[in-house]
């Protein structure tokens, strides 16, 4: 059994086609279909079952595929490993971030390892939190950033690295615009922009007002913190958010709201066991400075 039946057995896994996975492989279809037949043939079953034109993972195929995607992520972590022995720092370093990743520090960090480490290659992804913790388990992601949730997985550990309390956001034509400070129980009726039920911000504000027996009037429903503001800007309605998130946007204000529980953390996520990369170490430690400089202003 040779490195490359694996990759060629886990792109057919993944397309669930002998062609789509030759084209991505850059391989003819009777050459990998040859390779695969000799994957079977060493294992001693049948990985894919053929019926026409299409194909179907079998479940010996599905059993061996948790042991190959382990296999090659082990070889990976080891290479990395040996090449550190010398100092080296080269690669890819492979990275998920939350939704409003644009307006924290993070950007100014990255481009400041990309200053000093040139031959690293970043790759950035916004991500759900489940998402990150499943791209941390199967070795998609080194690390990840999240805010908000804390992690399911007890494959995942975090480090805290940021604190922040939410901001009530008003545009000009609010009545609070211009006011220092609000208390939470005042918002009960104010119309509000939220992000969609369910998702992390919004699963704390609630919990917040409920907290005082309350519930937010919640207006509009937006996805996007872009959109959003741009809404508020040009109306009476007002959202809760990180006060990073209007980065000095003109025509915008930011009213401190007096309820200390209405804060956001932000979290460096690792998986336990797997190795981590010196160039992974080196920006996460360049992350903490960054929030640790920050951190008289108590903001993120």
């Amino acid at each position: 059994m040779e490195l490359r039946h694996l990759h060629y057995f886990l792109k057919i896994a993944e397309t669930s086609s002998f062609t789509q996975a030759a084209a991505a492989l850059r391989v003819t279809q009777p050459t990998l279909s040859h390779q695969i037949k000799q994957l079977e043939q060493e294992i001693g079953t049948p990985l894919f079952d053929r019926v026409g034109r299409s194909i179907q993972i079998t479940e010996a195929g599905r059993l061996f595929r948790s042991h190959a995607q382990r296999a090659l992520r082990e070889l990976e972590s080891g290479l990395a490993t040996v090449s550190e022995l010398d100092g080296l720092m080269h690669g890819q370093l492979r990275i998920g971030v939350f939704r409003s990743f644009g307006n924290s520090l993070l950007p100014a960090v990255l481009a400041e390892f990309y200053r000093a480490h040139p031959q690293v290659s970043i790759s950035i992804q916004q991500m759900s939190l489940a998402d990150m913790e499943h791209g941390l388990v199967n070795g998609d992601i080194d690390f990840a950033t999240t805010t908000y949730m804390p992690v399911t997985s007890e494959r995942i550990s975090s480090e805290e690295l940021f604190t922040e309390p939410l901001v009530l956001a008003v545009g000009r034509q609010h009545e609070l615009h211009g006011r220092r400070m609000i208390r939470l129980e005042a918002l009960k009726d104010m119309p509000l922009i939220l992000r969609p039920a369910g998702t992390p911000s919004r699963k704390l504000i609630e919990s917040c007002f409920a907290a005082r027996g309350l519930a937010p009037r919640v207006v509009m429903e937006m996805g996007n913190g872009g959109a959003t503001l741009a809404t508020i800007r040009c109306s009476t309605l007002a959202t809760i958010c990180a006060g990073r998130a209007l980065d000095g946007t003109p025509g915008l204000a930011t009213v401190r709201i007096n309820a200390p529980e209405l804060k956001r953390s932000g979290a460096i996520l690792w998986h336990r066991d797997r190795h981590r990369s010196t160039a992974a170490v080196i920006l996460a430690q360049m992350a903490r400075q960054a929030y640790a400089r920050d951190r008289p202003g108590e903001s993120a």
